[in-house]
């Protein structure tokens, strides 16, 4: 699973910690996580470090590559969820894909076995990926099942989304068909604008662009806490969090049920979801919001 965007800036590394944390919290989902940090910026392993007060893991996603194996590089955080560091050694992949490929069609294909050793220990694999369409992000989509497109709400990133669909990812789905299995899950959209008219007006567009069934329902709005997330670490000891956990509890239930619909009838048509735990536009937390528990991160 990838949460991705061409443009930087929209939140995509902490919509990815807070959806895999969410997902692995038995008082919630229970799902068996492993989060994967490459991007080069390895923000994800600093948001790490500062959630969990951990310093250090045992090899980066880079030297664990470069060994042919992630096995190694995984590093319990808790019962349900596993981490692989990033590191600024990230660009070196790129030269190690290359390197040991001796066609397109192997570079694209380079982290498929890699992911296939271990995927099946785990109910979700998300990767936190550079907005980039570079060599370890092709390799990267090629061995996922999912991807989430990130999607600022304002005009200009629509158009930025739609080439991304369209002239990055269909491509491949094009030149590896037989290969090549991921479906875009959805449009996730994002508001970062505090006039809300403008944030309603811009997220009916993208709906019409994309269509209903393709757009989440559930929208992440811009929130001080959710910076604070990307700033502190990730937290859950007031209610405050609880309403951030709510958002990304109802963002988890909506991909699974686009999941279930993909894998039943290989699409999403007449696709609805309704708000359980949070109700992000309104600023409401919903009663299974309420019954989460502001026990911590860490169960």
């Amino acid at each position: 699973m990838v949460l991705t965007n061409m443009k930087g800036g929209v939140g995509k590394t902490t919509d990815t910690d807070l959806l895999a944390i969410t997902a692995s919290k038995p008082s919630l989902f229970n799902q068996k996580v492993l989060l994967i940090d490459v991007d080069l910026q390895a923000n994800t392993t600093s948001n790490v470090k500062r959630t969990f007060n951990q310093r250090h893991f045992p090899q980066s996603f880079v030297k664990a590559v470069q060994s042919g194996t992630l096995k190694n590089a995984i590093f319990p955080l808790t019962k349900n969820f596993d981490f692989i560091a990033g590191s600024i050694a990230e660009h070196e992949l790129t030269d190690t894909i290359i390197d040991n490929s001796k066609s397109k069609r192997d570079r694209y294909l380079y982290l498929v076995k890699m992911v296939d050793e271990i995927k099946y220990d785990y109910d979700y694999i998300f990767f936190d990926v550079a907005p980039s369409t570079d060599t370890v992000v092709d390799a990267i989509i090629m061995a996922s099942d999912y991807i989430i497109a990130v999607q600022e709400v304002r005009k200009m990133a629509m158009e930025g989304t739609s080439n991304f669909i369209g002239k990055y990812l269909q491509p491949m789905l094009d030149n590896f068909p037989e290969e090549a299995h991921f479906q875009v899950a959805g449009v996730l959209p994002a508001l970062l604008t505090s006039h809300k008219k403008r944030q309603i007006e811009n997220y009916r567009e993208t709906v019409e662009v994309y269509g209903r069934d393709n757009v989440f329902h559930t929208i992440i709005k811009n929130h001080d806490r959710l910076e604070n997330f990307g700033e502190d670490g990730v937290s859950l000891e007031d209610y405050n969090d609880r309403k951030m956990f709510g958002l990304f509890a109802d963002l988890f239930c909506e991909l699974e049920a686009r999941i279930s619909s993909f894998e039943k009838t290989g699409d999403v048509e007449n696709f609805t979801y309704q708000s359980k735990y949070f109700d992000a536009l309104e600023n409401i937390t919903l009663p299974l919001g309420k019954e989460i528990e502001i026990n911590g991160v860490a169960e």
